[in-house]
């Protein structure tokens, strides 16, 4: 039986559905950048299978012994006819980067005398789309890659991590929870753990709560910084700076995360230029219309050229730090004070 993928971001929600259902496939291939769906979904799936304590259920942390592991999927559990058979987790098996054991490669390939009772799942960083493994997985099984959400994507997720927890949210109040966690699903998971407790028995979610309770991440105080710049703010904009290094972010992020803010500046100072309306600016710059309306405040204050030569300034001193001429924390402060 062949279980066909769509590329598709949304892609790890057919997940839930098997979850749903018992009916799983014999084999998943989880990768991709975002961890905290990948870990989210290892362990919803280890608990349908029993929990970690479990006799249908059996995890290995790096590449395993390919004998042991076509032993283990041979195994009957001794819980068949309970649940839905065995789970096998494989993390980081780097298998799907590089030539996989060819024993493995002809033992899943036949499909037709694969145990019933037997479901891996392997879960990795990265996985190349040629590779053999793969494609075994995208044909008999489920290959899903789980990379970094865009904000559409990360407002209907936290909209519905919401909704279980009873709790109803304006659209413009979500916008104001993402500008201020950033793109991390594991940081937005955090903070709105944060204001389902802060809000207790009450439905709404509103903006005073949010400001109230969720945390400045780095974007945000990288644009602050930025922001103080335009201003000619020099010594508040180090004071920006400093925090950031006492809460241990490195000069190098912080550089990189100023040469994107530089970027979405020019591309909002063309999107004006080009007489685009504010949806289609909002899509041009890659930024919700929240992000959007910061950065035309910001854009404000800069002229087009002076944000080119922030951007090439920005490329020599990373290029300077590459080559060893330059300390990355020089760089920053360089960008900052000249």
């Amino acid at each position: 039986m062949a279980y066909g993928k769509n590329d598709n971001n949304n892609e790890y929600l057919k997940l839930g559905d098997d979850l749903k259902s018992g009916d799983f496939k014999p084999y998943y291939l989880l990768y991709g950048e975002e961890e905290y769906l990948k870990l989210s979904y290892k362990k919803a799936f280890r608990k349908a299978f029993g929990g970690e304590e479990g006799m249908a259920y059996t995890f290995f942390d790096g590449a395993p012994d390919v004998d042991e592991l076509i032993d283990i999927l041979n195994t009957i559990p001794f819980t068949f006819g309970d649940n839905a058979g065995r789970l096998v987790i494989v993390s980081d098996s780097q298998w799907f980067k590089k030539t996989p054991p060819e024993k493995i490669v002809k033992y899943l390939e036949d499909i037709e005398h694969y145990p019933e009772t037997a479901h891996l799942m392997f879960i990795e960083s990265t996985a190349d789309k040629r590779n053999k493994l793969y494609k075994i997985m995208q044909k008999n099984g489920f290959a899903c890659e789980m990379g970094a959400q865009d904000q559409a994507q990360l407002s209907r997720w936290a909209a519905r991590y919401l909704t279980s927890a009873g709790k109803k949210i304006r659209s413009s109040t979500m916008e104001l929870i993402l500008s201020k966690t950033g793109t991390s699903m594991d940081n937005i998971a955090s903070e709105l753990e944060k204001l389902i407790a802060y809000t207790g028995e009450r439905e709404i979610i509103e903006d005073e709560d949010v400001e109230m309770i969720c945390s400045q991440n780095i974007e945000d105080r990288v644009f602050d910084m930025i922001t103080e710049m335009s201003l000619g703010n020099t010594e508040k904009a180090l004071k920006y700076y400093g925090d950031l290094l006492t809460l241990q972010e490195s000069p190098m992020k912080i550089l990189s995360l100023m040469r994107r803010n530089f970027n979405q500046l020019l591309l909002t100072k063309e999107s004006v230029t080009r007489g685009l309306s504010g949806q289609e600016a909002a899509k041009f710059v890659n930024v919700s219309p929240w992000i959007l309306g910061k950065l035309q405040n910001q854009a404000k204050h800069y002229t087009l050229e002076s944000i080119e030569e922030y951007i090439s300034r920005a490329l020599d001193y990373d290029e300077a730090i590459k080559s060893g001429n330059m300390s990355d924390r020089m760089a920053v402060e360089l960008l900052l004070t000249v």
